[in-house]
């Protein structure tokens, strides 16, 4: 099993995000429709092995807080009433996180801005969506 799964360690940078932002909606998918079971652990498997790869290749620090101060933002809408400006600072932090996130081999500008805009644009819309849904719903 190692055997099959030792190639997935060592994916390049660009594909490792892809398979992290795959992971990702996957994990969503299941948020979305809990039970289904096979979404979610899919997604967590292939985050993990995103977050390895990327990690192999070496990481920058300045990149991983950007990265975090715009999960942390994104986060924060899902609470609270937030402007769509916030939404598209995070969403900007996550493309800069992720195009300076490896040192050496460097992640393409497209690959970076296509998974940042995804993932900030797909959170952003279902945090607005949960948050309406609590508030119909009294939770709020």
């Amino acid at each position: 099993m190692a055997a099959l799964l030792s190639p997935l360690a060592h994916l390049s940078p660009n594909i490792a995000l892809l398979v992290l932002t795959l992971g990702v909606l996957l994990i969503y998918i299941e948020l979305n429709r809990p039970g289904w079971v096979v979404p979610g652990a899919l997604g967590l498997t292939a985050t993990l092995f995103g977050v390895a790869s990327l990690g192999r290749a070496g990481v920058n620090p300045g990149a991983v807080v950007l990265v975090g101060t715009a999960v942390a933002l994104l986060g924060v809408g899902l609470r609270r009433r937030t402007l769509v400006v916030v939404d598209v600072g995070a969403t900007l932090a996550l493309v800069l996180g992720f195009l300076y996130l490896v040192r050496d081999a460097g992640i393409r500008p497209g690959v970076a801005a296509g998974c940042g805009i995804f993932l900030g644009g797909s959170t952003s819309i279902l945090t607005r969506i949960a948050r309406r849904a609590r508030a119909n719903k009294g939770l709020d």
